[in-house]
């Protein structure tokens, strides 16, 4: 049993591992709900939405999330849902359901989707908080400046690859 032990401590694991395990099962069930649930054209309706509602939090004084540190993040997500119940015809972008890659094209955007969801929500909370729950690595794969960067941009390259009306 000793040998068990030994070997889980040699290995340095974080103190929350749980909790990253935990984000990763919801990151993956999630992206794949999203996949499947929103379909093809909504996917790209949220991703433009994300790019929206982050735009006006931006623009949205300070002293509006000042009530709670969970504020800015809970008003990402109202403005996020209300911007995705009206759009139904804003825009005219199409990933195609034709070919043997349509699964991997559906799964890489609600993927990316979900990843540019999580790092926007992390980015509002406070480090402290946030790394109550994860680890400063997982953290680190969200909500740093260059994680940041990553998931706001690469969603956007890959539409330029999926979407089968540009060729």
């Amino acid at each position: 049993m000793s040998q068990f032990t030994d070997f889980f401590t040699a290995l340095h694991l974080p103190k929350n591992i749980a909790g990253d395990l935990s984000l990763l099962l919801f990151f993956i069930g999630i992206s794949l709900v999203f996949g499947f649930v929103f379909g093809r054209g909504k996917l790209i309706n949220i991703l433009i939405n994300i790019y929206i509602a982050l735009a006006f939090m931006t623009v949205l004084p300070a002293s509006l999330f000042a009530l709670s540190v969970y504020a800015q993040s809970a008003s990402f997500i109202v403005l996020l849902v209300i911007l995705t119940a009206i759009d139904s015809h804003l825009f005219d972008l199409h990933i195609s359901n034709s070919g043997t890659d349509f699964f991997w094209r559906l799964f890489m955007m609600s993927l990316l989707i979900t990843g540019t969801l999580v790092s926007v929500v992390l980015s509002f909370l406070p480090k402290a908080i946030a790394l109550g729950y994860i680890s400063s690595a997982a953290y680190g794969y969200f909500a740093s400046p260059w994680a940041l960067i990553f998931w706001m941009v690469t969603p956007l390259l890959l539409l330029l690859f999926i979407n089968n009306r540009l060729r």
